[in-house]
Order: C-alpha cells, then sequence, then structure tokens
C-alpha cells in the first residue's frame, strides 16, 4: 500500500525518553540504510562472497528556515554546535518506523533574491535503529 507524503512524521528529544518535537518547516525527508559489505573471497572461487559489517543510517531533511521552531530546528542547531545528545524519529505513516540517537553533520541555510530561506540538514545515526511499531 502506497503512503501519502503528507503523513511522514519527523521530530526530535535531546534525552532518550524525553518528549519528542515536530521538527517544523521541512518539505523533504529521506533515510538511508547502508551495510559496509566485504569482501571475503578466495581463490577458486567463480564469485564474490560478502560479509556484512557495520551498518549505517542517514537522514537528510529540507525546507525552510522557521526562527519560531525552538523546540525542532533549534535544537538540532544546539546538537551540532554543542555537540550534544540528540534522538531522531522517522516515521514514514506518523506513527511506525524508526527511532535512534543521531550526530548532526551539517545545517545549512541558503537564499536567494527571488526564493525564501531554505534549510538543509544531515544527520548521521550513532548506534543501532530501534523499530517503532
Amino acid at each position: 500500500m502506497a503512503l501519502k507524503g503528507t503523513d511522514l512524521a519527523i521530530s526530535v528529544a535531546t534525552t532518550t525518553g524525553g518528549a519528542y518535537n515536530t521538527v517544523l518547516g521541512m518539505k523533504d525527508a529521506s533515510m538511508s540504510m547502508k551495510g559496509d559489505n566485504q569482501d571475503i573471497s578466495t581463490f577458486g572461487t567463480d564469485y564474490i562472497k560478502r560479509l556484512q559489517g557495520l551498518k549505517d543510517v542517514t537522514y537528510s531533511l529540507s525546507g525552510f528556515v522557521d526562527l519560531t521552531d525552538t523546540t525542532g530546528q533549534t535544537i538540532i542547531r544546539t546538537a551540532l554546535t554543542g555537540d550534544t545528545a540528540l534522538f531522531f524519529k522517522f516515521l514514514p505513516d506518523g506513527t511506525n518506523g524508526w527511532k535512534q540517537e543521531v550526530k548532526v553533520a551539517s545545517f545549512d541555510m541558503s537564499a536567494a533574491v527571488d526564493g525564501v530561506v531554505e534549510l538543509s540538514i544531515e544527520l548521521e545515526g550513532s548506534d543501532a535503529i530501534t523499530v517503532i511499531p
């Protein structure tokens, strides 16, 4: 079953059991899960054999700067500048998805004279991801 993009919910918290707050102003979000596959092939084989090593999850967010969003955008920026804990939820249907401790890799703003002030955020997973049923 297809999901509506407008149902996606993204939120942040500053503690593992703390209250999560919606990140306002976002219009695009993506999540990428990857495994670091190692080639363990030996002589005499015709095909590559792989062993999965470390796993990694990254998140990309983009949208509009919202200076009133003190519990979303400001929390993310503060986690970057202060190197403090940040916990992130990515819920494709608004209820079910994943949560993970993350580190902020980038927090970029841009503007053009004929446009609006836009925001782009990159988050990198730090530790295991948890499924939210």
